[in-house]
């Protein structure tokens, strides 16, 4: 098999300066919670909590009110450093990437439920029927938040919570270009507000690996040269980039803020990073004395200072997830087992993310080192290119009983395999990530014995468990 990567192209120009790109990017999805719109979910949190809880929102929804400056500067630097082949930052030591943990934990966003798109019943269709005849009345150009605010605070009742859940989707969940209430969000707003879980991670990520790519390519497409914004250079980008400035934070020590806060009882992990308003008014306007060096900073990383597993380490009120135990275990997958289980098992699954406006390719494996698991030369899923919406969701939600899921220690020390750090070392000078090994279902340790993947024409979906390893355990199909 072929495992080289491919070389760098040397006619690609050096990346062009950051404040002359930073004038070519908005990041219209970088959206702030003022304090009437925090009044209404502190309201609307104490009503619901119990349906938000089983809606799978509830942790969300308080993230969504917390808040801090954009450091421009360091997403675009980070963005610098995405693939858009395998959907993963490349460093000088490896690879590593935003995954559905990531969006779970930081962001709240669960990654189990029904699609985004599923339909309602027919009182659903009512209650959405009402938002949008009230959404009609609202109408010039578009429906601002303020203006919605002004007619759904204080009607109580079903509409009050549809209506706060659309106003939350449309800002803070799948914002557009512009600031204003999507309908396109009603019928999830009315799913959540009955308790129905919705599965808002995939999309949400989906959404942001391609947000990811279009910068990549803007970047690549302005080249050192650039030094003038005109209209044609500029790109706007919807997604939540506050989830990569926080997972950068998370992970490279050199790049976070001094200081954190401390973590109140109940509070989600966001909280570590909120600003009050007036500080960060104060921080916009306050020239920094010595400002740091993103490019630099990234390009001479060591592996060993990157956080592989930052939500294992001890924080003062932060709740372990049951996926983070003390000691590693081994459960078995069935009807009866925890929900926070099934949520690990998805995030180290290969599979398709079905976004609202595109569908992304999933790639846990090349990153086992974020889940404690061991990393070993990527291996590539079957392909699905050509999967429609409909289909990459049944490849997601596929069902996964009969397995023995292995959770790894939340003390457990990220490692490597032999062939990997050989592989790596090899092509550690390539830009872009490309080919990997074929299809296999346990990423292999040092010895290299995995079992190949069953393929789809075999008609089992019979998978083997590394005895002798575990930690090699990787779902792919």
């Amino acid at each position: 098999m072929d495992e080289k990567l491919p070389r760098p192209n040397r006619s690609e120009p050096s990346p062009p300066d950051l404040k002359a790109l930073s004038l070519s990017v908005s990041f219209n999805g970088w959206r702030e919670a003022n304090s009437s719109f925090k009044s209404w979910a502190t309201k609307m949190s104490l009503l619901h909590r119990p349906s938000w809880r089983k809606a799978g929102i509830f942790e969300a929804v308080m993230a969504s009110t917390k808040d801090f400056n954009k450091n421009t500067d360091l997403l675009l630097g980070i963005a610098e450093r995405w693939c858009p082949d395998t959907n993963t930052f490349l460093f000088p030591w490896g690879e590593a990437t935003i995954t559905l943990e990531d969006v779970m934990v930081l962001l709240g966003f669960s990654v189990l439920g029904s699609p985004y798109f599923t339909p309602l019943d027919s009182s659903g269709e009512e209650i959405v029927r009402k938002l949008e005849e009230e959404w009609v009345k609202l109408k010039v150009q578009f429906v601002t938040k303020l203006q919605w605010m002004g007619r759904f605070v204080g009607s109580r009742g079903e509409l009050e919570h549809a209506s706060f859940l659309a106003l939350w989707l449309s800002y803070f969940v799948f914002p557009t270009r512009y600031c204003h209430v999507d309908k396109s969000v009603f019928p999830i707003a009315v799913h959540l507000s009955r308790g129905t879980r919705i599965a808002l991670a995939p999309p949400v990520l989906a959404h942001l690996y391609a947000d990811l790519t279009l910068l990549k390519d803007h970047i690549r497409g302005l080249g050192s040269g650039f030094k003038t914004v005109t209209s044609n250079d500029k790109v706007e980008l919807t997604s939540l980039f506050k989830l990569v400035q926080v997972w950068t934070w998370e992970r490279f020590g050199e790049l976070r803020p001094n200081n954190t806060n401390p973590l109140l009882q109940g509070d989600p992990r966001l909280s570590l990073w909120d600003e009050p308003i007036q500080k960060r008014i104060a921080k916009r306007h306050v020239r920094m004395r010595a400002k740091r060096d993103v490019r630099e900073i990234l390009s001479n990383s060591k592996m060993d200072s990157f956080e592989w597993r930052p939500y294992t380490k001890a924080v003062k009120n932060w709740e372990f997830p049951k996926f983070y135990p003390e000691k590693e275990m081994w459960v078995p997958v069935g009807p009866n087992l925890d929900e926070q289980f099934i949520s690990f098992a998805r995030c180290i699954k290969v599979s398709e993310l079905v976004g609202k406006d595109s569908v992304e390719h999933y790639f846990p494996n090349r990153v086992a080192s974020q889940f404690g698991l061991l990393q070993d030369v990527p291996c590539r899923p079957v392909n699905r290119n050509n999967l429609f919406k409909d289909a990459a969701w049944d490849e997601y939600n596929k069902p996964i009983d009969g397995l023995r899921l292995y959770i790894p220690s939340r003390s457990t020390v990220s490692c490597f395999s032999s062939i990997f750090r050989k592989w790596w070392r090899k092509h550690k000078r390539a830009v872009e990530v490309a080919e990997s090994l074929g299809p296999r279902n346990i990423v292999g340790g040092d010895d290299d014995t995995s079992e190949p993947v069953p393929s789809e024409s075999s008609g089992t979906n019979e998978y083997k468990e590394h005895t002798e390893n575990p930690r090699t355990l990787f779902l792919v199909y």
